[in-house]
């Protein structure tokens, strides 16, 4: 998983802003992980916050974690089971910030989501926050989505005796 920095489409001759990219594959079905992306139960879990989903064109997303600030989203697009766009918004921030997630079916319980959030002009902070945040958040969707059977455990054979 990385954070890069690209110049934004209308930014001034030879500005940047960072663009904050992640990626991680998980061995489920595409549409299971799409799943745990928009069940409220599923995403409250992995998030480890109180979370509320609208997942429709103009819905909301709403998630409240210990400590930080309630943070408000809107989805912008919604292609199920394959995208999300989502604008979110924080009191902390000045400024809202862009989240396209993508869901790539590689195989039958093969998949990839891949997280692209931009918005964050030349604020450092936010984008290491969120870094560390998706990070956290990419880890735990695959342990949630088992703990809560969105994905079948894969059977392990039994070891051989020694000898």
């Amino acid at each position: 998983m990385t954070a890069n920095t690209s110049p934004p489409p209308d930014s001034e001759a030879g500005g940047t802003e960072a663009v904050l990219d992640k990626s991680l594959r998980y061995a489920v079905p595409a549409a299971k992980l799409y799943e745990l992306l928009v069940s409220e139960d599923a995403a409250s879990h992995w998030m480890g916050a109180e979370v509320t989903i609208d997942p429709t064109v103009d819905g909301e997303i709403r998630v409240r974690m210990s400590g930080w600030p309630e943070v408000v989203g809107e989805f912008l697009k919604v292609l199920e089971p394959e995208r999300l766009v989502v604008r979110w918004q924080a009191a902390d921030w000045g400024r809202p910030l862009v989240s396209t997630i993508d869901v790539h079916a590689d195989g039958p319980n093969d998949s990839r989501l891949s997280v692209r959030e931009s918005g964050f002009g030349s604020d450092d902070d936010l984008l290491r926050r969120r870094d560390w945040l998706w990070s956290h958040w990419l880890v735990r969707l695959a342990a949630s989505g088992a703990q809560l059977g969105f994905v079948e455990a894969i059977p392990q054979a039994a070891p051989k005796p020694l000898g």
